[in-house]
């Protein structure tokens, strides 16, 4: 229902007060006639005449209020009727300006910027009982044709095809959508095209110009898959969602759809007067609500580590020939993002007014799959990194010491005679529990479940984060699964059928511990893990807001959150993390390579088989990966590389070398 017109109330209140002021005056009168008379000659104190004179001056004073009501209801009736019939109040919203997003220093990741975007009033082409008066929508469509003309041929030809008609697409989405009061019907217009549109607002009854602002995303491929993008409002949006109005935008992915309302603002609203074509008759509208910006947000983020590791996990996806990647720099000590990838990715801007049906279609039917965020949906066997939490498990159990020892043969096999080899077939000899992370035994982890038992170890995998989300900040984290009997058998008995429903305590329990079989990891768990282990105890929340700023300045802090706390004993992370040590900078290591960079590095890789087995019995496709932490003394950060089917684990850590060269050098540690 329209409201009366604000400036048609000021107007009414005016003439209230107008008119209770001259009634004032005119009883101030009276008594100065009185005061008058009782200074002329021959007043007498109580005389009748005095009442007679004050009556007649009242009589006249009170003649003429009724000669003005009377002017006013008749003579001037039908001017006024005509008036209030025509002369309305078009409330319009105000849009909030969207907070901005900066990484930790400062840097800005989102800009707005100007978009002027044109909506129609559907109400003004709709009779008493809300049918659409077809005709003249129109000639208002038709008069909008010749004006955009130019703007369908900026955009794409397969969403050209989307507005070729305008009064199709109003009426569209007017039909979905009954409810909303304002449809937009184009967004960045040109200058010209605004121009030419206030001229012809004769012939364009209820059609407005907001004069707002879009999203501008300038880092694109590189923050993509973190900032998300933002979308027009649609009719579920509005049905789900209090705080928005329809001519809103909405985050639709990443940051800007976990933290929306806080970046969205409030809106405010402003009357106008119109006449009954929804033309403004007034210069200056009326504000009723001021409109509150949404508030800044600061990342956890450091923009120059974010932009090397992109830049180095693209070069190792490509050298190595992977599918994808994604890598990930974690704050051991409170579960800061200090910088998260995936590789490839897309331009988020693309998504800005709405994608348009080519390259949607090019996304949606890229093999490597760019609209995927691998750093926290990739579920893959994790290889032998899942080593370091079994060591940390069975350490802190009991079910080995530091002096535990068990001999790598190149004959190894299972009580029914089935063999289980080192990676390549190597001997490693008799090693304990550091040397066997230092060379990565796969038979001395065999041996260790073995005389252990599986479902002891499961509770620990759960305390480290495996088979649940870790909670990060961005929509669409997956949990993984945890290698466990109970999982096998589900498995079996659901989307597996081809599975043995049975947990073999050898064959499934020796892969599970070496991260092969029905286990699952993400990248964003791996960090989590390693951060853990390097704090020796602590899971935090893995998060990328780090404070929020208000338009007054106010300055609201995002909470540390931990998710597991003691996860063992500290006796047991210190073997894990010498071992993980020796796996870098020991005699034997594996990881040599990340040695000497100019700060001491703990690690572990892992290359997790998949596939076919090819002739000689090898599985055809690898996963390769690399986590861990450093400073080895002080841990700062923890991390994980992941190349989706990347070949020997090695590609995977040159990646992390070369980050932690750069970030040495460029005083990042």
């Amino acid at each position: 229902m329209d409201l009366k017109f604000s400036k048609k109330i000021q107007s009414s209140n005016k003439k209230k007060s107008q008119g209770s002021n001259n009634i004032l005056q005119r009883i101030d009168l009276k008594h100065s006639a009185k005061k008058f008379w009782k200074s002329t000659p021959g007043y007498s104190e109580g005389s009748p005449w005095n009442y007679f004179i004050v009556f007649i001056l009242f009589f006249g004073l009170f003649a003429i209020l009724l000669w003005q009501l009377s002017a006013l209801q008749i003579a001037k009736g039908e001017e006024m009727l005509a008036k209030s019939e025509n002369n309305q109040v078009r409330k319009e919203s105000i849009p909030a300006y969207r907070g901005v997003i900066f990484d930790r220093s400062g840097t800005k990741l989102v800009e707005n910027v100007a978009s002027a975007g044109l909506y129609i009033m559907i109400d003004k082409y709709q009779d008493s009982e809300r049918e659409m008066d077809s005709a003249k929508l129109q000639n208002a469509c038709d008069t909008l044709e010749g004006i955009l003309n130019g703007h369908w041929k900026r955009i794409s030809d397969d969403k050209k095809e989307e507005y070729a008609s305008i009064m199709e697409r109003i009426l569209k989405i007017h039909d979905s959508s009954p409810y909303f009061t304002d449809i937009l019907i184009a967004s960045d217009l040109s200058n010209e095209e605004v121009i030419q549109i206030k001229a012809a607002t004769e012939n364009l009854p209820g059609i407005y110009i907001d004069d707002g602002s879009k999203r501008s995303y300038p880092y694109k491929n590189i923050l993509s898959s973190i900032l998300g993008y933002t979308g027009d409002v649609s009719a579920e949006d509005l049905k789900s969602i209090s705080y928005l109005n329809s001519t809103d935008v909405v985050g639709r992915t990443g940051l800007e759809r976990e933290y929306d309302e806080q970046l969205a603002g409030e809106d405010g609203q402003m009357v106008w007067e119109v006449d009954s074509l929804g033309k403004k008759i007034s210069q200056e509208g009326l504000t009723i609500k001021t409109p509150v910006s949404g508030k800044n947000l600061y990342l956890t983020l450091d923009m120059t580590i974010q932009s090397k590791l992109y830049e180095a996990l693209q070069t190792g996806v490509t050298n190595s020939k992977a599918t994808g990647g994604a890598g990930i720099i974690e704050d051991v000590n409170t579960g800061e993002i200090i910088a998260m990838v995936t590789y490839p990715t897309y331009d988020n801007n693309l998504f800005i007014g709405g994608i348009s049906v080519t390259d949607y279609a090019k996304l949606l039917n890229d093999k490597a799959n760019p609209l995927m965020n691998r750093a926290i949906a990739a579920q893959v066997p994790a290889g032998s990194t899942f080593k370091t939490m079994v060591a940390t498990a069975a350490l802190d159990a009991g079910a080995i010491t530091k002096y535990t020892q068990y001999t790598s043969t190149s004959n190894y096999t299972f009580s029914n005679g089935a063999s289980f080899q080192e990676y390549h077939n190597h001997a490693y000899g008799t090693v304990n529990v550091i040397g066997a992370l230092t060379v990565s035994s796969n038979i001395y982890f065999c041996e260790l479940i073995r005389h252990w038992d599986m479902n002891a170890l499961v509770p620990y995998l759960d305390k480290f984060g495996i088979g649940k989300v870790t909670g990060i900040d961005i929509p669409g984290e997956m949990a993984g699964r945890v290698p466990s009997p109970a999982n096998k058998l589900m498995l079996a008995t659901s989307t597996s059928p081809w599975l043995d429903p049975i947990w073999y305590p050898e064959g499934d329990s020796c892969n599970s511990v070496i991260g092969q079989g029905i286990g699952l990891v993400t990248p964003i768990q791996m960090s989590n893990w390693m951060g853990a282990i390097a704090n020796e105890g602590t899971l935090y929340k893995p998060h990328l807001a780090k404070y929020f700023v208000d338009e007054k300045g106010n300055k609201v802090e995002v909470p540390v959150e931990i998710l597991q706390k003691n996860i063992a004993k500290t006796d047991a992370f210190n073997m894990a993390k010498e071992g993980m040590w020796s796996a870098v900078n020991g005699g034997g290591a594996s990881i040599s390579s990340l040695a000497n960079l100019g700060t001491v590095v703990a690690a572990k890789t892992g290359t997790a088989e998949f596939g076919a087995l090819d002739k000689k019995g090898n599985y055809e496709h690898t996963h390769a990966w690399v986590g861990g932490f450093f400073p080895y003394d002080n841990p700062k950060y923890s991390f994980s590389i992941f190349l989706e089917d990347g070949g020997e684990s090695l590609n995977a850590v040159k990646v992390m070398k070369e980050m932690i060269a750069w970030m040495v050098q460029n005083g990042k540690i």
